[in-house]
């Protein structure tokens, strides 16, 4: 199994404040950068003796120099310099030879027509991966490689075709992640289903969950979006219970049920009672200037009617209401609950190692296939004619065991991955500096060459 990803390469600010600074260093670009991370010698060394790495009308040893020659003859040294793209192997599938193998294969296929590429197989993690650096400007006809879907569909096909012939297992249907905002417009219009039995007041109690509707019947689809701007969704991608149709029949199910008046009942409106003012008795005993300086600049009635008229005038300042995104809100609190109950975890049973951690998570499964087989041998027993009245009371026990120790399990794995998340940023982190670090190593030396 082969999964693929490919992605453009531009200069970044750091480079470009580099080059500006340093005009006499400006052959270390972003390609230059790429190429030395593709062939590192501590990910592609094999053995004292032989490296996996590949070029591809280009030399392994000079891929650098040979594709900013093309870029310099036709002029297009700017932008888009490289494509960065790599295949990764299931751990155990295949040999570094084999890996190394394959990834040339489909190199040529894919982009050995027009353009120079570098193929590197790295061997520094359990699953073997190529990595391809492909140079933008074709050395064909100086033409730039135009990034499409169809393009990637046709690298992930052809490496696909490649591992039927070696062999090897392919991902069939390739997982897409759905977003976050999904879950929570689910959610909302679940929560409005409930509190609502006409469109109208669907809508209304959306809008106070934070979401717009749109059901325009001149549109072909129906939508929901966030109050403060964010992209509308169709219905039907959030599945066939959430659709147009569906909504409609459980809004007529609570209308059959509650009448037109259930969002009143929910959401009673409130009573407003008006402030009375009463004029205060103080201007006895007080001269004209006085009265006129209480009048318009006291707390009267005519002192707010003239604010009023400098407000609207534009005389006083407007404030802008603040824009609320509330399912963000929403989804950054969930966040934090889960991160306080991992910690809260992690510190009531003061893990020493992440390792500690994995094992404690395993003894918990094993507790709870324990409890899972006691609770199945108990449904077994209570299906008998003479089976006594406490089993009831013992399953359901079982059961509430159960589903705290899969909570605990839960929190366990998200602690889990925050921490592997966390080990992994901050080695790809250390790994940029390092690798910055060499790259302006790299310069000085060439600098002082020449």
């Amino acid at each position: 199994m082969a999964v693929t990803k490919i992605w453009t390469i531009k200069d970044s600010l750091q480079r470009v404040l580099d080059y500006a600074a340093n005009p006499d260093k400006t052959e270390y670009d972003a390609l230059a950068q790429t190429l030395h991370y593709a062939e590192n010698d501590a990910k592609t060394k094999l053995n004292e003796s032989a490296q996996l790495v590949t070029g591809i009308h280009c030399r392994a040893n000079h891929a650098w120099e040979d594709m900013w020659a093309v870029q310099k003859r036709f002029g297009k040294t700017d932008g888009v310099v490289a494509l960065h793209a790599y295949q990764s192997f299931r751990e155990g599938e295949v040999t570094p030879e084999q890996c190394h193998e394959i990834g040339v294969a489909l190199a040529r296929k894919v982009w050995g027509g027009r353009f120079q590429v570098l193929v590197a197989t790295h061997m520094n993690t359990d699953n073997l991966h190529n990595h391809f650096v492909i140079n933008s400007v074709s050395y064909v006809d100086g033409k730039k490689y135009e990034q499409r879907r169809s393009q990637y569909a046709e690298f992930r096909e052809t490496s696909d075709k490649l591992c039927r012939e070696y062999g090897l297992s392919v991902v069939e249907q390739p997982k897409t992640k759905e977003p976050a905002r999904y879950a929570r417009m689910r959610e909302a219009i679940d929560q409005a289903c409930e509190g609502a039995s006409t469109a109208e007041d669907f809508h209304r109690a959306l809008y106070r969950q934070g979401y717009i509707f749109g059901s325009d019947p001149n549109r072909r689809y129906a939508t929901i979006r966030t109050r403060d701007g964010g992209r509308a969704v169709r219905l039907y991608r959030l599945g066939e219970e959430y659709d147009l149709p569906a909504i409609d029949d459980r809004l007529r199910g609570n209308y059959l049920l509650y009448g037109s008046r259930l969002y009143e009942l929910k959401h009673p409106p409130r009573q407003y009672t008006p402030k009375r003012y009463r004029p205060k008795d103080g201007c006895a005993g007080k001269g004209i200037l006085e009265i006129f300086i209480d009048v318009f600049f006291g707390e009267s009635q005519m002192h707010r009617l003239y604010l009023y008229y400098c407000y609207q005038l534009g005389i006083l300042p407007k404030k802008q209401q603040p824009r609320i995104n509330r399912p963000e809100l929403e989804r950054i609190w969930k966040d934090t609950e889960k991160i306080l109950a991992e910690h809260a975890f992690v510190h009531e049973h003061q893990f020493p190692s992440l390792q500690t951690i994995v094992d404690y998570r395993k003894d918990l499964s094993r507790q709870i296939e324990t409890l899972a087989a006691q609770r199945a041998e108990i449904v077994k027993q209570m299906r008998r004619k003479d089976a006594p009245p406490k089993l009831a009371d013992r399953r359901a026990m079982l059961t509430c065991k159960i589903a705290e120790l899969r909570k605990e399990d839960k929190i366990a794995e998200g602690a889990i991955k925050r921490i592997q998340r966390t080990r992994d940023s901050n080695r790809i982190e250390q790994e940029n500096r390092s690798q910055h670090t060499n790259n302006r190593n790299r310069c000085r030396d060439r600098s002082r060459q020449r």
